[in-house]
């Protein structure tokens, strides 16, 4: 249950009134706006002291589907992240939610290097969202150096290995 706050006089008050319970699809909201947010956002899904880098969006997978969001971690793993409006959503698909989360898992598992990363994914998401503008480099040399970049910053360690 979420309740509003106010502060009063340097005071947490809780007022009288509960927040109305409502869903993304009550609000109009499609999960194409909740996706975009996200990806926007990605601080949200991750504690205070976790990092997150966004390397691709709606990435067409071997099972002809697409994911919502494709990150690395701060340990360099790769984060998989599916989004559903709400639960009616989820039970109105044809298979369960962790089926599709499992074959959508199985199609990056190939992925083990930095270089099969950019290549099948990262680069064409910066081409994709027009992010090549560095001193003139490659999508693919952009999204090698961001890379790098993000996982050196993070002494990572993970699957993702730097070359």
């Amino acid at each position: 249950m979420f309740y509003p706050l106010e502060l009063q006089n340097n005071t947490l008050n809780i007022p009288n009134s509960e927040v109305e319970k409502t869903t993304f699809k009550d609000l109009g909201l499609r999960e194409a706006q909740l996706e975009e947010f996200l990806a926007s956002n990605l601080e949200l899904l991750v504690e205070d002291d976790e990092n997150l880098l966004l390397v691709g969006q709606q990435v067409r997978n071997i099972s002809s589907g697409r994911t919502d969001l494709i990150a690395v971690d701060e340990n360099g793993n790769l984060v998989l992240i599916e989004i559903k409006r709400d639960l009616d959503d989820i039970k109105s698909r044809k298979e369960p939610f962790e089926f599709q989360a499992i074959r959508y898992a199985a199609t990056l598992a190939k992925i083990n290097n930095v270089e099969t990363l950019v290549n099948k994914i990262y680069a064409p998401y910066i081409e994709k969202k027009r992010e090549i503008s560095q001193q003139g480099l490659t999508a693919v040399e952009q999204a090698q150096r961001n890379l790098n970049t993000f996982l050196e910053s993070n002494e990572s360690k993970g699957i993702i290995q730097i070359e």
